[in-house]
């Protein structure tokens, strides 16, 4: 995973950075939480993905781009180019009672844009350190900053876990009121059409959908809510019993795929926001999945 991470930032650096000022694109990266390979339309999912689909038909797919199986070691070796070894969150999340997160020393993406004229910016979910302001994102090359340090706050108000409420601007605390995966949008959105137009950018768009806890806007909770799991059982009792979550009852699929559509949605409307500013064809778009798809 070291050599193709590594080989992904230097090629992404040496495309961006190596051209004159004025032609130099503008960078989006959508990072998707928990979403599997087969999760979606273009691939049989049974539930409506055609901004994600529209991304893969027009676009490379890299098949062979591997992951680690969890969130916080995917995120750190994006930012940096490093294995997550190195980093100290090989093994595990940085949970909100945790106290660590990545060196100050370390080398962070959106660093190198900023020294080449970018303007940058972080939409979604951190979870690469909380409990000291040289782990967040502004002081690690994000000039904005909107979303959450931690991880499962919900797709509602009050947008909290175990260390409360997360739901900050630039290290403010805010309370915007809606459904979390459209907030992040419609923020996105807003900061491409304010951007500095004489400027590239770089958005870094790190959802926390698809990740528990499963919650989805009405009216595709009703558009879903008789969708059938035809999935035979696995061999394994605990996968089994994730794909119930509990909560959700005899399946998880029907709240799975509401939150995928909305997902997707919100994707679509960054991408027209892109057309809006006739910038479309300026942008590099990337998309990928932190570690593959849950049981569910």
């Amino acid at each position: 995973m070291k050599t193709l991470l590594q080989t992904f930032l230097l090629t992404l650096t040496l495309f961006v950075f190596n051209v004159e000022a004025e032609s130099k694109p503008n960078v989006i990266i959508f990072l998707v939480d928990d979403l599997g390979w087969a999760d979606i339309s273009l691939r049989g999912a049974p539930f409506d993905t055609p901004n994600i689909d529209s991304l893969f038909q027009e676009g490379m797919s890299l098949d062979r781009f591997y992951a680690t199986p969890i969130c916080s070691p995917t995120r750190a070796a994006l930012m940096t180019g490093r294995d997550p070894m190195r980093l100290g969150v090989a093994y595990g999340v940085i949970m909100p009672w945790m106290n660590n997160g990545i060196h100050p020393d370390e080398h962070f993406m959106p660093q190198s844009f900023q020294a080449n004229g970018y303007q940058t910016a972080i939409v979604g979910k951190w979870h690469l350190g909380h409990s000291q302001a040289v782990f967040h994102p502004n002081y690690r090359g994000f000039d904005d900053f909107y979303g959450h340090l931690h991880t499962e706050v919900g797709y509602f108000p009050p947008f909290a876990n175990q260390g409360g409420a997360d739901f900050q601007r630039n290290g403010e605390t805010i309370n915007d009121e809606g459904y979390e995966t459209y907030l992040l949008a419609n923020e996105a959105s807003r900061w491409i059409r304010e951007r500095k137009k004489d400027k590239p950018f770089f958005l870094y768009m790190p959802f926390l959908a698809p990740h528990t806890p499963l919650e989805a806007p009405e009216d595709l909770v009703e558009k879903y809510k008789n969708l059938e799991d035809k999935r035979e059982l696995t061999r394994s009792e605990v996968i089994d019993r994730t794909r119930r979550v509990n909560v959700l009852g005899v399946s998880a699929r029907p709240m799975f795929a509401a939150v995928v559509d909305a997902l997707d949605q919100a994707i679509g409307q960054v991408l027209k926001t892109l057309e809006d500013e006739g910038i479309e064809e300026e942008t590099l778009i990337l998309f990928s999945s932190d570690n593959g798809g849950a049981a569910y």
